[in-house]
């Protein structure tokens, strides 16, 4: 298929977006009056909400909209294809950490939630001072009680954190978090620490540090009656009180959608759930405004239906059912939605995807079975799959020839963290070379399959969750099935739920997974790449050597040495935080990936369709699609809005 059959389709170069217009300033309005969502008008006149002077901070933050300022009201449409998160809503609702990462360039650190912070000069100290004045959705304020919260009550308590997170610590101990006054706090580390400054950024909405503290209390022993807790747990059908807190504390995470107790910092919160569809309102003490004071966001409600279909979810998308769809969009039907745009009254937007590869496979080296094991752990098996790939195949057939024949790298192409040699590591299709290996191997043909190396029948599956790239995923998984059965190995899939996925995956119940390959740019890959066995969660290579990293070393199996090279390259380059540091700790994570074959990438850097409604404005042009910044919730989306 070629560009001039795709509806008048063509190709762009497509980078970061440009949005130079795009800015962010702290500087009060003084006397200006401040302007409000109708929505809100009868609350205030009733006397239950205070005026919008009294529910903004003294010095809001102010965001300059993207093409023009917006006008009030109206439902945005967006679709989610699992129960644990927004999905798309993501992008609209948006994501709100103590600092940002600027929408232009995805790198510099800017102000939220904080208006300002400094290191100590010998980088082991980050202070930070929150903005004055902010408060929770429920109009209780927002203060450094929040944080303390979190890191006493929480982190550092065993029922409820059971292993310190990792990012918390340097030099094999835990930060000290000291609160200063109501507006100030200060993490000290043990050794230079400069990249949390960069992991809070962009990771605020995952490893938050806050909490709302005035209304978890209630649900944690420390300031509540244990007996009491206990019987308040077990009505609720949890059989203890952490298990209780933890569905309570779900509350300003991107995958908190089923709570609509907890207060909000962000721009929308969960308020009602109806059929398939969970609906968002907007946050009246929300600490955003516009360049001329009206307070952010334009959009009053969110209604998001639960869509695991991925046909369908194309289906309602080309349909026009959705005023912004991008999480499960693919290349593939971009015929389909450019076809339907003017029916389906929306256009088409071209974005860069930040994957190198959107369906990673990663076979489990830790798998329960002993001959399984056996045999994954043998690198020349590994390399049988990866040469066995129609790379180029896969390019044409699903990417219409755009994407990047590429293992696991860090984008961007030609970028300070890319090798070329290294990503393309056993990316030739050679399943001669492939039944070479398998022979040598000893797995010898019987009848239509191979065995084991022991004589023994042998069949193997494939465990994924097709959503975040669905049409695209499914249609990879069906050409590596044929691929791998090409060269005698009798090869299964099992297609399930994201939640069930992780089960499978985190309990080392699985022979390969599949996931994305995000967390893959530059510079966000150090704070959580998935190309080591970091975390159980996406460490479906190596479930167990994943579970001993995570634990440090309390749990799972002690991984090769190779694998904890790569780990002490990461930690060196995520402790140093030089540019030096991390270029050259990414290229070590990239090639001990490469080299050791621990996930098998397919193809990536391919264009990303955002499907926008005509009704749907300042939203840029141009950008780059990825969960590392939580797709649009990069580019502000409490300025969004709907035209009337």
């Amino acid at each position: 298929m070629t560009l001039s059959t795709i509806g008048g389709w063509s190709r762009r170069l497509v980078g970061t977006a440009a949005l130079a217009t795009l800015l962010l300033s702290t500087t009060a309005f003084g006397a200006a009056a401040f302007q409000q969502s109708p929505m809100l008008d009868a609350a205030v006149a009733d006397g239950s909400l205070p005026p919008i002077e009294q529910r903004l901070p003294p010095e809001p933050l102010v965001v300059t909209p993207v093409s023009e300022v917006g006008s009030y009201g109206g439902t945005a449409r967006a679709m989610r294809s699992s129960t644990e998160e927004f999905g798309d809503a993501t992008s609209v609702v948006g994501i709100e950490s103590l600092t940002r990462l600027n929408a232009e360039d995805g790198a510099t650190i800017e102000p939220n939630l904080a208006q300002s912070w400094e290191w100590s000069n010998d980088d082991k100290t980050l202070t930070m001072t929150l903005r004055k004045g902010l408060k929770w959705s429920d109009g209780e304020p927002f203060t450094t009680a929040d944080i303390a919260f979190w890191w006493d009550d929480v982190i550092n308590n065993a029922e409820l954190t059971p292993t310190m997170p990792g990012d918390w610590m340097s030099a094999g101990e835990p930060m000290t978090v000291t609160v200063v006054d109501e507006q100030t706090f200060k993490l000290d580390f043990k050794a230079p620490n400069r990249l949390i400054e960069l992991l809070i950024a962009r990771d605020g909405y995952q490893g938050q540090i806050f909490l709302p503290a005035h209304f978890l209390k209630p649900f944690h022993p420390k300031y509540a009656d244990p007996a009491k807790l206990a019987e308040m747990a077990k009505a609720a059908g949890y059989a203890t009180w952490a298990e209780l807190f933890a569905q309570k504390a779900l509350s300003d995470d991107v995958f908190g959608v089923a709570n609509f107790d907890s207060p909000v910092i962000r721009a929308f919160k969960p308020v009602s759930a109806i059929g398939s569809h969970l609906i968002l309102e907007r946050n009246p003490f929300y600490f955003k405004v516009d360049t001329e004071g009206n307070q952010l966001p334009y959009i009053d409600k969110v209604d998001v239906d639960l869509v695991q279909n991925p046909e369908v979810y194309t289906l309602k998308a080309s349909s026009g059912e959705a005023d912004l769809a991008l999480e499960n969009t693919t290349i593939t039907q971009m015929p389909v939605f450019i076809d339907n745009a003017e029916k389906g009254g929306y256009r088409v937007l071209e974005y860069s995807a930040g994957f190198t590869n959107i369906a990673n496979m990663m076979l489990n080296q830790t798998v329960a079975d002993p001959d399984k094991r056996a045999l994954f752990q043998d690198i020349r098996f590994r390399k049988a799959l990866e040469i066995a790939i129609n790379r180029d195949e896969i390019n044409e057939l699903v990417f219409f020839g755009l994407g990047t024949p590429m293992q696991n790298s860090i984008l961007p192409i030609g970028g300070r963290c890319w090798d070329e040699a290294v990503s393309k590591t056993n990316t030739q299709f050679d399943p001669d070379g492939a039944k070479a290996l398998l022979d040598e191997i000893g797995m010898k043909m019987d009848g239509e399959w191979r065995t084991l190396p022991n004589g023994k029948p042998f069949k193997f599956t494939l465990t994924y969750w097709p959503g975040e790239g669905g049409d695209a995923k499914r249609k990879i998984v069906e050409l590596t099935q044929t691929y791998f059965r090409n060269i005698g190995l009798n090869f299964d899939v099992r297609e399930v739920e994201r939640s069930l996925y992780f089960e499978f995956t985190t309990s080392n119940q699985h022979d390969m997974g599949l996931w994305h390959a995000d967390s893959a740019t530059d510079p966000l890959w150090v704070t959580g790449p998935k190309i080591i066995p970091r975390t159980q969660r996406h460490g479906a290579f190596a479930t167990l050597w994943a579970t001993w990293f995570e634990t440090h070393g309390e749990k799972g199996e002690e991984p090769p040495r190779d694998m904890k090279d790569a780990m002490a390259a990461w930690e060196k380059a995520k402790a140093t935080g030089t540019p030096e540091a991390l270029v050259e700790g990414c290229k070590a994570v990239v090639k001990a990936n490469a080299d050791g074959a621990w996930t098998i990438g397919t193809v990536g850097a391919f264009p990303q369709p955002l499907i926008v409604s005509n009704a749907m404005r300042n939203i840029p042009e141009q950008g780059m699609a990825s969960w590392d910044w939580g797709y649009m919730a990069r580019y502000h989306p409490e300025q969004f809005y709907l035209a009337q």
